[in-house]
């Protein structure tokens, strides 16, 4: 059962551990149990990689790690996982995370090549170029 979704700013405090009072409460909410939303999931990546210039790699493994925990819900979170491993193998986060949202369709659309590419083989949704 999902008792409350969080926002951005708690997974960041979470990760980060930069500010000790909303660290805590963090960490509190979080192993309460939690459901974190795609979206926040996306913004936390740019966050980490725009703001905070953290490498792609250590993005991916923080976010892996945060949505392993037993406390921590994600929808889908096999395909999330592997727009995860996509994003850590320098594809788009914002990308790989569209055509997990897109899994439903019967292909995604884009005029950007390097989708495709980064997606491979395994898409949760065939990726056609225009």
């Amino acid at each position: 059962m999902i008792v409350r979704a969080i926002d951005t700013n708690v997974a960041a405090r979470f990760l980060l551990a930069d500010h000790p009072e909303q660290t805590a409460a963090a960490i509190a909410i979080i192993g309460s149990g939690v459901y974190i939303p795609l979206t926040v999931l996306l913004e936390l990546g740019w966050l980490l990689t725009s703001r905070y210039r953290q490498s792609r790699e250590v993005v991916a493994a923080a976010l892996l790690n945060l949505i392993d925990l037993p406390s921590v819900q994600v929808a889908e979170v096999a395909i999330v996982r592997w727009a995860l491993g996509r994003f850590g193998d320098g594809g788009d986060f914002a990308d790989m995370l569209h055509l997990v949202a897109a899994r439903d369709a019967t292909a995604f659309a884009t005029f950007d090549r390097g989708v495709a590419i980064a997606a491979g083989p395994d898409s949760p949704v065939a990726v056609e170029t225009l």
